[in-house]
């Protein structure tokens, strides 16, 4: 019964470890759950396209990092969460519209998840270490 007690301790202990990984994101700050399931969204859905080369297109998807540090998206309309949706819903120019693949919860937290996306070239570089990891 000890070992199996102690068993039981070492897992718990693993995944409290765990945990802050999991929901820690490139940018220093912790996600939400929305922002968790936007993250997921984004890897399935637009990662594919706005974070890599695709040489079977003319024009490259614009890198969706810092997309609500400016005043206007890529195609010149406002930074807005609204713009975003819309363009989402709706696609534009060669990207695909989503409205029969995502629902609105979907998009909202897409659109959460987008938020916290930083430039990178005004991100300082992550560190971590062993006090990062505890509780």
């Amino acid at each position: 019964m000890t070992r199996l007690l102690r068993i039981a301790r070492i897992a718990l202990w693993l995944a409290a470890l765990a945990m802050p990984v999991a929901c820690w994101h490139q940018g220093g700050a912790y996600l939400s759950e929305d922002e968790m399931q936007g993250r997921a969204l984004f890897e399935l859905h637009c990662a594919p396209c706005h974070q890599g080369a695709h040489p079977e297109l003319r024009k490259q998807p614009p890198k969706l990092e810092g997309l609500f540090q400016s005043k206007s998206l890529p195609s010149g309309a406002p930074a807005t969460d609204a713009q975003v949706h819309q363009t989402i819903i709706e696609g534009r120019g060669t990207m695909p519209a989503f409205d029969q693949r995502l629902s609105k919860e979907d998009v909202d937290d897409l659109v959460k998840y987008l938020h916290t996306l930083k430039s990178s070239a005004k991100r300082p570089a992550q560190r971590f270490s062993a006090a990062t990891l505890t509780l």
